[in-house]
């Protein structure tokens, strides 16, 4: 299968319903959103290494940096902000998993 825009946006879909559906089953957001970031990082070492996850990290960080730099920028010269906010917004009603897979007996078998 191949890598495509499409596929990344229903695999952002699926991540974002499995968040909803922890945080409404009563766990903390912080603490699923960290939980997630620390699965995914430990996977991401797995499969390319420590040092291309460690790069990668860093490569995140500089993106999230460079966008408050715009933002600041945006706020000192009185621009419109024009981008999306920010907030946990619910995941789309047509994610592609169940968002009730966290409460099911049926899961692991």
């Amino acid at each position: 299968m191949d890598d495509t825009p499409e596929i990344r946006e229903q695999l952002s879909h699926a991540w974002r319903s499995t968040l909803d559906a922890a945080v409404a089953n009563g766990a903390p957001p912080q603490a699923v959103i960290e939980t997630m970031v620390e699965v995914a990082h430990a996977c991401f070492a797995e499969a390319f290494g420590a040092t291309a996850a460690a790069s990668y990290l860093q490569l995140l960080a500089e993106q999230l940096r460079a966008g408050e730099r715009c933002e600041t920028d945006e706020l000192v010269r009185g621009a419109p902000d024009e981008r999306p906010s920010r907030s946990f917004m619910p995941a789309d009603a047509e994610a592609l998993i169940d968002p009730d897979w966290l409460t099911r007996k049926d899961l692991f078998g």
